[in-house]
């Protein structure tokens, strides 16, 4: 895969991660246990589990579903597309089914990375800057 390739593999990824969330959130809301909450630890440790099992499920499914499109996206320009592995349909489709905390983790870390490079930025912005004294005729003078 070409590096020039990722921004639609990421594009895909997203696509992929939203048609799975919906097909849980569908399925959820057919299945009255899956989409209420329970009190009891152990009855909501099995609804999670079954939610992220459907997940899983459904990732796989759309991503082997999606693969003509997928083959195309990773196939560089020129070059014959490639073959639907199993590896690659199991690899998308578990990407796929982290859903929105897979993508809330990855927008962590770009906001994190972001609001670090901001603030190295203002830091070597205060270190260069240097304080510059204009003379006012009736206060004295003022520094900036």
């Amino acid at each position: 895969m070409a590096l020039d390739t990722l921004p639609a593999l990421i594009t895909l990824l997203i696509a992929l991660s939203i048609a799975t969330e919906r097909a849980v959130e569908i399925t959820k809301s057919l299945i009255p246990w899956l989409d209420a909450s329970h009190t009891v630890p152990a009855l909501e440790a099995r609804r999670r589990a079954a939610i992220q099992t459907l997940a899983i499920v459904f990732g796989i499914a759309i991503a082997y579903l999606s693969w003509p499109l997928i083959a195309e996206v990773l196939t560089a320009p020129g070059a014959a597309p490639r073959p639907r592995g199993f590896g690659s349909v199991l690899a998308l489709g578990l990407l796929a089914s982290g859903g929105s905390g897979f993508w809330n983790s990855l927008l962590g870390y770009t906001v994190s990375l972001k609001t670090l490079k901001s603030a190295e930025a203002r830091e070597r912005r205060v270190a260069t800057a240097r304080v510059t004294v204009i003379p006012h005729p009736e206060e004295g003078s003022i520094a900036l």
